[in-house]
C-alpha cells in the first residue's frame, strides 16, 4: 500500500507540473497576442492557376476572397490562420467559375462560415451546384453583393463592394466578379476577380474607387483582357500581384497586361514566382512576406 501511495504521490506531482506548464504557455500566449501591435493581413495564396485571398483583420475576423482550383487552400490557408480557428466570417465566391469556387467546397466542410457573398450569377457545372449544396447545408447568411455595400468589421477594416450593382446583367461569368475595395488606414488593396476591361470602366464611375492603390490584385490572373490602361492610369498601385500557375495553359501573365502593370505599378510580384504573397499593415506602415 506504501509503494501505490508513493506511485499515486509522484503520479500527481506530474500532473501538476504539467497543468502549471500548461497555465504558463497559455499566459505567454495572451500576453504576447495582446501586446502584438493592430495589424491586417492579406494572403494571396498559392494555389496554382486560380484566385484565393485570405484576409485576417486585427481583431481577428477572417475573409476569404475564392477558394482556388481544388483543395490545396486548405493547405495554404493551415499555415495562416491560428491553430485554433474553426469559423470564416465571410466567404465570398466573386464568381462561378471552377477556378475560384472550387477550393470554398472542403473549406465549408472544414470551418463553420457565417456569411457568403455572391455575385449573383450562377452556373450549370457541377462544381457550382456542389458549392450551392454546401453553402445551402452551412445555413449561413447569403448576400447578392450590391455596388455600394460596406463590411465594416469594427476594427478600422472596411470592404466596399464597387462591382456588381444588383440588376445588372452580364455577357459572361468574368464580368459579374465581385469586385471591392479593402480600407485599414493608409493602405488599400484593389481585388477584382476575373473582371474584364470592359468593365473596369464601371469601378472608377461608381465614385467609390480612390486615385492610388497600394495593392491590385491583377484582374484574370494577368489576361490581356483585365488591368486595363484606364484602370491602372487611374490607380496608379504600388503593388501588382498575379495570381496564377506555373505553365498554365492560357499563357497567364500575358505580356501585354505586364507591360502595362510595369508601367503604371511599382513592383510586380507573382505567385507563379514568389509562392502564396503576406502583406502585413498596421495602417501606416507595410510589410511583404513571401514564400520563396
Amino acid at each position: 500500500m506504501k509503494r501505490a501511495s508513493v506511485v499515486l504521490e509522484e503520479y500527481g506531482k506530474v500532473l501538476l507540473c504539467i497543468s502549471c506548464i500548461g497555465i504558463i504557455l497559455i499566459s505567454l500566449y495572451s500576453i504576447v497576442h495582446d501586446s502584438r501591435p493592430s495589424r491586417l493581413q492579406v494572403s494571396f495564396l498559392d494555389i496554382g492557376q486560380g484566385d484565393s485571398i485570405l484576409i485576417q483583420t486585427p481583431s481577428g475576423h477572417t475573409m476569404l476572397i475564392d477558394g482556388g482550383p481544388n483543395d490545396s487552400v486548405l493547405t495554404q490557408s493551415n499555415r495562416i490562420l491560428p491553430l485554433f480557428t474553426r469559423t470564416i466570417d465571410v466567404m465570398v465566391a466573386t464568381h462561378p467559375d471552377s477556378d475560384h469556387v472550387t477550393g470554398l467546397i472542403p473549406m465549408l466542410e472544414k470551418y463553420a462560415v457565417t456569411t457568403v457573398i455572391e455575385s449573383g450569377e450562377t452556373s450549370d457545372t457541377e462544381v457550382f451546384k456542389d458549392l450551392d449544396e454546401h453553402v445551402a447545408s452551412e445555413h449561413a447568411d447569403t448576400h447578392i453583393a450590391n455596388q455600394g455595400d460596406v463590411l465594416d468589421f469594427q476594427d478600422g477594416v472596411t470592404a466596399t463592394i464597387l462591382h456588381p450593382y444588383i440588376g445588372e446583367h452580364f455577357p459572361d461569368t468574368n464580368s459579374a466578379s465581385v469586385s471591392m475595395i479593402l480600407s485599414y488606414g493608409d493602405e488599400t488593396f484593389l481585388l477584382t476577380g476575373d473582371l474584364p476591361t470592359t468593365k473596369e470602366s464601371l469601378l472608377i464611375s461608381s465614385g467609390l474607387l480612390p486615385h492610388s492603390i497600394t495593392v491590385y490584385k491583377a484582374g484574370h490572373h494577368g489576361s490581356k483582357y483585365s488591368s486595363g490602361e484606364a484602370l491602372l492610369s487611374y490607380i496608379k498601385p504600388e503593388y501588382a500581384i498575379i495570381s496564377a500557375g506555373k505553365d498554365n495553359k492560357y499563357g497567364h501573365p500575358n505580356p501585354e497586361a505586364i507591360e502595362r502593370l510595369t508601367k503604371y505599378s511599382k513592383e510586380i510580384l507573382s505567385t507563379i514566382d514568389r509562392g502564396t504573397i503576406s502583406f502585413v499593415t498596421d495602417g501606416k506602415m507595410l510589410e511583404v512576406f513571401t514564400d520563396k
